[in-house]
């Protein structure tokens, strides 16, 4: 079963639309969402410089129409989102089912990327689309009620695909979210509390949270006293101070000051000639249990232990510094794979750009120079009747000069650079996969043994501290 959802995107006031774009592309391009960036297509552009390509459409289409809108009013991209029921599709096959979608129903006069997402238990699609046409002539038209033949198309490509549909839905069409709240039994409130708690303990300030809750698709509303959200597909907002005390705004704002407050770990102390056989001791301690252990056991289950255990038993770690010491090396070859790989994405984000905008500077060249041949008082004449190119021109320029280039290199010469780094970049996915797998698994297991360890030595001074006033 698969549900689409189309919303515009808005310019925003005070800031730039290529700033927007940038950050909208880039959220729905995300590696961490989309396997390394493997799970991403483009249509007539880069996915790597979509929007800087998005951005340069809508300069030739204001200098070219004459045409602007106040940035509320301004659509500058649609966002096309398709789900997919959990276990019905793999990866790859939506991926191309979003591509098709979104070729036919914009007729491929808009450029779109499609970035498939399976970092959420059923996997869905962001297609985002250019508002402005490939031409620069005109803008989509988002007629009323343009959801219906959005599902249409939806519905008809899912059953090429083999997928089931919903049948005879509403008039409005659903989003991902509501179908599933629905199904589940659970309400928009439920959803947005869940949402919020799974935000807030990852950023460090109020502005934080609030765009973190619209990328994750809500639309935000506050005032002095109130704060509400709205998510797709819903009719109303909903108030925070209604999903409970630990929701207000003042209540919220108090927690993101301390969702970004570490925990205090507590350090473990080892003798330096005193090697610990792990296997023996933390069977030993599930054996014997204690208060401490109980909690232990409430917190991490006996599950959660016997992973533990397991693991230490298929690495053959058998004392603690061994693990601490491979723990550290997994965290350290992680981030080195990390930094590596958006060194190569950044080094492709320059090529895609900068060859875009060497063929654009060589078909705009001469009337780049017979514009600067001009004298003044024919240039403004001569600009208007060559806008688009000269638009293209200095654009191509002001992006050489940001990266330095001296002497142009060949589109023949980038184009094998861009191969090899991406052949690059796939590679080291395999590691980043296995190396991210790795580090997880041992973190995992340093902070449970960290745990076992920690209740021995409180258990411990509890004890002593008992003895001392029996005395």
């Amino acid at each position: 079963m698969a549900i689409s959802k189309l919303n515009p995107r808005h310019a925003s006031e005070g800031r730039s639309i290529a700033a927007v774009l940038a950050e909208r592309i880039d959220y729905s391009r995300n590696p961490e969402k989309t396997d390394g960036g493997l799970l991403v297509t483009g249509y007539q552009c880069s996915p790597e410089t979509a929007w800087q390509e998005f951005a340069i459409s809508k300069q030739i289409y204001t200098a070219t129409t004459g045409r602007r809108r106040a940035p509320d009013k301004d659509v500058i991209s649609y966002l096309i989102i398709q789900s997919f029921e959990s276990g019905t599709i793999t990866p790859e096959e939506a991926n191309k089912l979003g591509y098709k979608l979104a070729l036919e129903f914009i007729g491929g006069e808009h450029q779109f990327i499609v970035a498939t997402h399976i970092d959420k238990k059923h996997i869905h699609n962001h297609i985002e689309f250019n508002s402005t046409a490939l031409d620069c002539s005109h803008k989509f038209n988002n007629i009323k009620n343009s959801y219906i033949p959005l599902r249409k198309a939806n519905d008809r490509i899912c059953q090429e695909f083999g997928l089931s549909i919903i049948e005879n839905t509403a008039e409005k069409g659903k989003h991902y979210a509501e179908w599933s709240a629905e199904k589940k039994g659970q309400s928009w409130k439920a959803l947005l509390r869940q949402t919020i708690d799974q935000v807030l303990p990852t950023v460090s300030t109020f502005d934080e949270f609030l765009e973190a809750m619209r990328k994750e698709g809500y639309e935000v509303a506050q005032s002095s006293k109130l704060l509400k959200f709205r998510a797709q597909g819903q009719e109303r907002f909903t108030r925070s101070k209604t999903l409970g005390a630990d929701y207000s705004l003042e209540a919220l704002r108090d927690r993101v000051g301390k969702a970004k407050q570490p925990r205090r770990k507590k350090k473990i102390r080892l003798e330096k000639d005193t090697r610990i056989n792990l296997l023996m001791d933390i069977q030993a301690r599930l054996q014997g249990r204690g208060p401490g252990m109980e909690r232990w056991m409430k917190i991490h289950n006996l599950k959660e232990a016997a992973k533990t255990l397991n693991y230490l038993t298929e690495h053959g770690i058998t004392d603690y510094g061994l693990l601490a010491e491979k723990a550290e090396k997994a965290a350290a070859d992680f981030e080195a794979i990390s930094t590596s790989i958006k060194q190569t994405e950044h080094r492709m984000e320059q090529i895609a750009a900068l060859k875009t905008h060497i063929i654009n500077y060589a078909k705009t060249r001469d009337t780049y120079v017979a514009y600067r041949k001009k004298k003044a008082a024919d240039k403004p004449a001569f600009r208007a009747a060559h806008e688009t190119d000269l638009l293209l021109h200095e654009a191509a320029k002001r992006a050489f000069d940001a990266q330095g280039v001296k002497k142009l290199p060949t589109v023949k010469a980038l184009q094998a650079e861009y191969s090899a780094l991406l052949d690059k970049k796939k590679t080291a996915y395999e590691d980043y996969k296995r190396l991210r797998q790795e580090n997880q698994e041992l973190q995992a297991v340093k902070s449970n043994v960290d745990s076992l360890f920690n209740i021995q030595k409180e258990e411990h001074q509890e004890k002593e501290k008992n003895q001392e006033q029996d005395r």
